[in-house]
């Protein structure tokens, strides 16, 4: 456990904190991010469009319970926070 995983939860605290779907958009922001990809990469990795990358991030699209589990499989992620 390092400072680099200690800014990672922290991060993520922070992000999943909300009761809407903008949690689930601010989380893949700030994995995105601390993992140093574009929305580009991220869309890739998922197989989806760059612009649905960016509508989630930014709540103007509610992601399906899928691509939440897909997410969370793919970034190590706990998907019970995400999933409410």
């Amino acid at each position: 456990y390092n400072r680099t995983n200690k800014v990672y939860t922290d991060s993520l605290k922070k992000s999943i904190g909300g009761d809407d779907m903008g949690g689930i958009g601010e989380t893949l922001r700030v994995v995105r991010k601390l993992r140093g990809l574009t929305q580009k990469d991220l869309a890739q990795t998922m197989a989806v469009s760059q612009s649905y990358i960016c509508q989630v991030e930014t709540g103007h699209t509610t992601p399906s319970p899928m691509f939440i589990k897909l997410f969370c499989l793919q970034y190590s992620i706990d998907e019970r926070p995400l999933s409410r």
